[in-house]
């Protein structure tokens, strides 16, 4: 009997037998205590709720098959974040001005836009970001043409789109494409 050679895919009953499922709860437990710390705050974290909470995930990943891992570079982690925040600031600012001085120029439209990410977590971060950065909304998925709602057709939204694909591209270990990809 031959070895498996490294290239092989590895058989997932041997990869769950040598990752025990209490781990995956352990993180699940971890990861849901840290969320509920951050959007809470210390004083809830021993609340009844929140306890319940916190068990309540980590017993849902035992009885909930594993996803494939996702891979992910933690070190591109804090960029996509950075640029999340300085972009929801700018595009918050000039939400407001807009709105406080109706003489700035307003042209709202839609842009289609062509994603290279694959389907899956990489396009839902993308879809998600956009809609919640202000002065755009994701509209329309089909295949791989994205519909964006835009205020200002004028401001090159196309490079803002490509500049955050390009950072999920990054925090998700993905190839790069530069190609152009906004029309109007």
């Amino acid at each position: 009997m031959t070895a498996p050679s490294p290239r092989t895919p590895a058989d997932p009953a041997r990869l769950r037998r040598r990752r025990p499922p209490w781990r995956r709860a352990a993180g699940v437990a971890v990861t849901a205590w840290v969320l509920w710390w951050i959007m809470a705050g210390v004083d809830a974290l021993f609340e009844p709720l929140a306890l319940l909470a916190v068990l309540l995930a980590a017993g849902a990943s035992l009885l909930l098959p594993a996803g494939r891992p996702l891979p992910l570079r933690p070190a591109a982690i804090p960029g996509l974040l950075a640029h999340f925040l300085v972009r929801s600031f700018v595009g918050g600012l000039d939400v407001s001005r807009r709105a406080l001085d109706p003489q700035l120029p307003l042209q709202p439209g839609f842009i289609d836009y062509r994603s290279e990410l694959p389907h899956g977590p990489p396009l839902t971060l993308f879809m998600a970001t956009i809609s919640l950065l202000p002065g755009t909304l994701s509209v329309r998925l089909e295949g791989p043409l994205l519909t964006v709602h835009v205020l200002d057709l004028g401001a090159a939204p196309g490079d803002d789109l490509q500049q955050l694909e390009r950072r999920i591209r990054a925090a998700f270990a993905l190839p790069r494409d530069d190609r152009p990809q906004a029309r109007r």
